[in-house]
């Protein structure tokens, strides 16, 4: 018996080193880890509940992945103290996890958690990216007009000898003081269109591009300045070239308001094109300093009007397709904060076991101002849903493991209901039919505000006060970034849905090909929606210019 009991006590202390040493291996294994791949952290998305009624990623593949999220953690603080957004929405994740192994590990590559997601916007890359040559001639051009400005500040006139005539033009967004519609700048969407249509005039005329806006926010406090600098102010340019009375300068400084706030196509014409086709832009105006207020665009236009531009545009690289994103990208750069959160989900968009569809559904200012108003619901935009699905259809290949259905909308209700497809299986069938599991919903979860606050919410609450539009300042930045978030967002699906307004024909504009948007009818006319499996169901550019902000 005492040797039965001697044998046990033998073996049991034999497991036990046993036992020690592995453990002793997976630490020291583990700690190895750490050292030779300190950037790789195992996330895991913070105390999210299990699930089932999200499909579920490979198991085999889920276990050779060497991270996961944690949303809390993905978005890192902004080193400069600029605007830093709210963690991504969880279908983010949700997304990226059900994506191919690959493009998991390089979703993981492209992050560390010191400076979040690696920033591929390099505006300095433009001429790779099929931008065409006009940037640094420009550059040169801006720079040498921004030190002749100094001279003409400084009154030194005779120092410009043989130079060329120093002449600027400025986008001027001012607030209207009586908060009219008409009178006012716009939403995002228009303010690009007049931003990059100011800019082509000035590209075309070789004058200095300055661009400014103080309401709701300064246009600094949104855009970086990747390629020039635009910022300027209004009433020190406006005080030293409007002088009438100065004929002695009247060649250097001379002053020319152009107002074309709201214009329609009509009216556009006749200010941009005077004399028809061979319109030349030089002659519009003389005025060494124009000051451009303006929220439609001509961009697209000029292509198909003028006889003598396409030529020259084409010698510059720059194209119908091309045009509004190359200036865009040019001129403006989101802060750094909002790039980490567009990188986090654009990384997403471009897996290619990935296929996106974007989906901008405008229901009206209403339920912005008052989220009591908002009567929104998938059953009322079903339309929107149906051509997805046809599109979907139509575009899925083979190594497109997943769809996603990005959604953006002033509908905080609608975005819900939209968001519930990913949990409730019947709901799910009844929107996006068979093979609705491998569909995901996907949102940002930013908030919802409309860039002219100050003008929409009178319209809809007669009663309120001066001291009612007194936004706080914080709500109001994450607002407007939410806005330019997720324009460049939709504007990286790999296909887009929009309404007939101006908010996503700017994405369309800023996406790489005119051959990926479909424009929806309003809701009064659901009936006559496109079949978007037809491969002429997408629409040009042309057409786009002739929509709301023009083009």
């Amino acid at each position: 018996m005492r040797a039965q009991n001697g044998h046990d006590i033998h073996f049991r202390y034999k497991l036990a080193k046993c036992l020690t040493f592995v453990s002793l291996i997976a630490v020291i294994t583990m700690a190895l880890s750490s050292f030779l791949y300190p950037g790789r952290l195992r996330w895991t998305a913070a105390d999210d509940d299990e699930d089932n009624s999200y499909p579920q990623a490979d198991t085999a593949a889920s276990s050779s992945r060497d991270c996961s999220f944690k949303l809390d953690t993905l978005i890192p603080q902004s080193p400069d103290g600029s605007y830093t957004p709210p963690p991504p929405d969880e279908t983010l994740l949700r997304a990226v996890e059900l994506a191919s192994n690959k493009d998991y590990q390089n979703y993981c590559q492209s992050w560390d958690e010191v400076n979040g997601f690696a920033d591929n916007n390099d505006n300095n890359e433009l001429d790779d990216d099929g931008c065409g040559v006009w940037q640094q001639k420009y550059l040169a051009l801006h720079e040498q007009r921004l030190e002749q400005l100094q001279r003409l500040k400084a009154g030194d006139f005779e120092s410009f000898g043989h130079e060329s005539k120093p002449e600027y033009v400025s986008y001027l967004c001012e607030s209207d003081p009586q908060n009219r519609g008409s009178h006012g700048c716009g939403g995002l969407a228009d303010r690009m269109n007049g931003m990059v249509s100011t800019f082509f005039y000035g590209l075309l005329t070789d004058r200095a591009y300055l661009a400014h806006w103080e309401d709701p926010l300064p246009l600094e406090t949104l855009f970086e300045k990747p390629s020039i600098d635009w910022s300027f102010d209004p009433k020190e340019m406006r005080e030293l070239f409007d002088k009438k009375e100065d004929a002695d300068n009247n060649d250097y400084l001379s002053y020319k308001k152009v107002n074309t706030l709201n214009q329609k196509w009509g009216p556009i014409g006749r200010t941009m094109f005077p004399h028809g086709a061979t319109q030349d832009f030089k002659d519009l105006w003389n005025a060494s300093y124009v000051e451009w207020h303006g929220n439609r665009a001509f961009v697209i236009r000029t292509f198909r009007e003028s006889s003598i531009y396409p030529e020259k545009l084409n010698q510059l690289g720059l194209t119908k397709e091309n045009s509004f994103r190359c200036i865009m990208d040019y001129l403006f750069r989101p802060t750094i904060g909002a790039r980490q959160f567009i990188n986090a989900y654009k990384n997403m968009f471009e897996m290619d076991s990935i296929l996106s569809i974007g989906l901008q559904i405008r229901t009206g200012d209403s339920g912005i101002v008052n989220p009591g108003d908002d009567l929104n619901t998938l059953q009322m935009w079903d339309y929107f849903m149906i051509c997805a699905n046809q599109l979907r259809e139509a575009k899925r290949e083979p190594h497109h493991k997943q769809v996603v259905y990005f959604l953006i909308t002033d509908s905080v209700r609608l975005r819900d209901e939209f968001v519930s497809l990913n949990h409730d299986k019947t709901k799910a069938q009844q929107f996006l039919g068979d093979n609705h599991q491998d569909v995901t919903m996907v949102v940002t979860g930013l908030p919802i505000e409309h860039v002219e606050s100050k003008t929409i919410k009178p319209k809809f609450l007669h009663n309120i006060t001066k001291a009612d539009l007194t936004e706080d300042e914080q709500n109001t930045l994450a607002g407007v970034n939410a806005a330019v978030i997720e324009n460049w967002l939709l504007s990286f699906t790999d296909y887009r849905l929009i309404s007939r307004q101006g908010f996503g024909k700017l994405s369309a504009f800023h996406s790489k090909s005119s051959h990926t948007t479909i424009g929806m009818p309003k809701l009064s006319r659901k009936q006559v929606a496109v079949n978007c499996a037809n491969p002429h169901a997408f629409i040009t550019f042309d057409t786009l210019s002739t929509w709301w902000s023009l083009g």
